[in-house]
């Protein structure tokens, strides 16, 4: 059995919905409107903007995510319409026009390098309505690599005898996020994927030479002022 297949069945417990999250989502998406969810994983949020009566799309890369959204849409009977689909693709998505679209969870920095990224969240720009938000959050890559982060926090489920341990390894300009899902301590399943380490001020270089504007940096969802020693790094900014 694959990971990411393991790794699906253990998404929510490893990593459940914020409260903090949504609200911040909430208080940036004003009336009734459009949403992308980008990289959705299980579709935590989605589910919960649906159910405040938002036009959500989920669009994850992963057949097993998207599986579970479907689930969460019958059980909860949501409208979230589901997409597996790679995000370098989302101009497949052009028939939309979104009001805000949130990707979330470390996903833009899986992309391979500057380029991929600025041509998606270029795409992120095209499909976006007039005043529409984003919002991005990934790992904050300057505290990373300033000084030379080994390891993150242990996530560790005792309740459910999980746990999931994250090294980085930095190689090339590009860091090796190794990746360990253990369960009932004898069942190992291990990852290994590259990331590219986009630091906050290519971020807003990016955002800016693209048209976005009123760009804002955060140290948290509960929009702590961000620094060299924030742990994330959430970007909010408009077209």
């Amino acid at each position: 059995m694959g990971f990411y297949e393991e790794l699906s069945k253990y998404y929510d417990v490893i990593f459940p919905l914020g409260e903090e999250k949504l609200k911040f989502m909430k208080d940036r998406i004003n009336g009734k409107g459009n949403i992308l969810d980008l990289a959705a994983g299980t579709g935590n949020y989605s589910i919960e903007l649906s159910k405040l009566g938002h036009n959500v799309v989920a669009v994850d890369l992963d057949e097993e995510m998207i599986n579970k959204i479907e689930d969460k849409n019958k059980k909860e009977k949501t409208n979230v319409k589901p997409y597996k689909l790679d995000m370098k693709n989302i101009d497949n998505l052009r028939n939309y026009e979104f009001d805000a679209i949130i990707c979330i969870g470390n996903s833009l920095v899986h992309l391979d390098n500057r380029k991929e990224i600025k041509d998606v969240l270029k795409k992120m720009y095209n499909i976006l309505d007039y005043e529409g938000v984003v919002i991005l959050q990934i790992v904050n890559y300057d505290r990373i690599l300033e000084y030379n982060v080994k390891q993150l926090p242990l996530i560790d489920r005792p309740e459910a005898k999980v746990k999931f341990i994250r090294n980085y390894e930095l190689e090339n300009g590009k860091i090796l996020f190794k990746t360990k899902l253990v369960i009932n301590e004898d069942e190992i399943y291990n990852n290994c994927i590259s990331l590219y380490p986009l630091k906050s001020k290519e971020f807003v270089d990016i955002l800016k030479k693209l048209g976005f504007k009123n760009i804002r940096l955060y140290g948290g969802f509960d929009e702590r002022e961000f620094n060299l020693d924030s742990f994330p790094l959430v970007v909010e900014a408009h077209k």
